[in-house]
């Protein structure tokens, strides 16, 4: 493991739109843990007042959290965004701000620019959706609104940084890539390392998701029809919540795998659930940035099923790490599901590498580092 260097006592603004336990909110409450643990003070900010999944465990670390409960439509939210952050950045007096949102930190860098904050970051955690026209023109004018105000755009992969200089405009030096990280070892410490499928019970399949349209559920959904069909025995568990429950479950419906495919909601014991899976699903689509649970997979040594798309071929190093399938096409993906059941030596020598990836590019400690380092905090 990398060792760095004893860090200073700095103050970090964190801006979050929730306090959702699920992707990005869970990945910031882990970069706290560790900056918190280094003696950095910190001031967690969220745009909406509910959810408030992970409120508890930020209170146990001892970080304030602020809820701002903007409102949902208006172009007056904007200028309530400008003045509630110089508000906040001269109670506080950070030494830097990180705002995941991406677009509204436009407004958010501005008020804190005013307040006299000069190390202002914003997280890019998905491939700019330039195929949504009037929807994205507007996304890459707050983008270019921001660029005199905003020092670094931290994009979670290569992949997404392409797309953010190519389709936003920017130039290579307002850009930088911090892969997104994972608490390797206290997955490890959860997981039994022997994992074997044992005989007698169905395959185990999961996927850990939003149910949001970036996510590509239905097709493995289809795919599970398809399972069925060859009589074969396995479930499928969806992990997370979203918008699209309820379509979701028409679609399982609709297929008759009603028998095989369960939604579970949100959870909170994800290393449990990764350690009862025979294969993790990753069906994503082209925006798809860097998934943390496609990382918590790897560590966990779960063999990988994952879409083609860019960020699933970097991180999984073009299929050396797990095996890729076009997007949107059931039929590959269910073929790649019986390969791994039938195979289970070579998936063990994916997993094994996965895991060493892991452990070289994506833990959480530099994760923080990195972007401590792009915030001017640490050298």
């Amino acid at each position: 493991m990398t060792k760095f260097k004893e860090y200073p006592a700095k103050k970090i603004l964190i801006v979050l739109t929730s306090l959702c336990a699920e992707g990005t909110p869970v990945l910031v409450l882990e970069m706290c843990r560790w900056w918190h643990d280094r003696g950095f003070q910190l001031l967690v900010v969220t745009l909406n007042a509910t959810p408030t999944d992970l409120a508890p465990e930020f209170q146990q670390l001892g970080i304030p959290i602020e809820c701002l409960n903007l409102p949902d439509r208006g172009y007056w939210r904007y200028g309530q965004m400008v003045t509630d952050f110089y508000r906040l950045s001269r109670q506080f007096k950070p030494d830097a701000l990180l705002s995941m949102p991406l677009g509204w930190h436009t407004f958010i860098a501005y008020g804190a620019c005013l307040a006299g904050v000069r190390q202002i970051a914003a997280h890019v955690g998905n491939y700019p959706p330039y195929w949504t026209g009037s929807t994205f023109r507007k996304f890459r004018w707050q983008i270019q609104l921001g660029r005199p105000v905003t020092k670094k755009l931290i994009c979670c992969s290569h992949y997404v940084r392409q797309g953010t200089i190519q389709h936003f405009g920017v130039r290579d030096s307002e850009s930088v890539t911090v892969y997104n990280g994972c608490p390797v070892e206290r997955l490890l410490d959860q997981v039994d390392l022997g994992r074997q499928q044992k005989q007698g019970r169905p395959l185990r399949i999961g996927m850990v998701a939003r149910l949001e349209k970036h996510k590509d559920h239905p097709t493995l959904i289809r795919a599970a029809r398809l399972l069925k069909e060859r009589r074969l025995a396995f479930k499928v568990q969806l992990i997370g919540e979203g918008t699209r429950r309820a379509e979701y479950e028409a679609l399982i419906r609709d297929q008759d795998v009603e028998d095989c495919v369960q939604l579970l909601g949100m959870r909170r014991d994800i290393p449990n659930l990764l350690e009862q899976m025979d294969v993790f699903v990753f069906s994503a689509k082209p925006d798809e940035g860097l998934g943390v649970a496609l990382i918590e997979a790897m560590a966990s040594g779960v063999p990988i099923v994952a879409t083609a798309v860019g960020a699933c071929r970097e991180v999984l190093e073009e299929g050396k790490l797990g095996i890729l399938v076009p997007p949107q096409d059931p039929q590959q993906m269910a073929e790649a599901i019986c390969q791994i059941a039938n195979h289970p030596e070579t998936a063990q020598i994916r997993v094994n590498k996965a895991k060493e990836r892991v452990f070289r590019d994506f833990t959480i400690e530099k994760m923080a580092h990195e972007y401590a380092r792009h915030l001017n905090l640490v050298v």
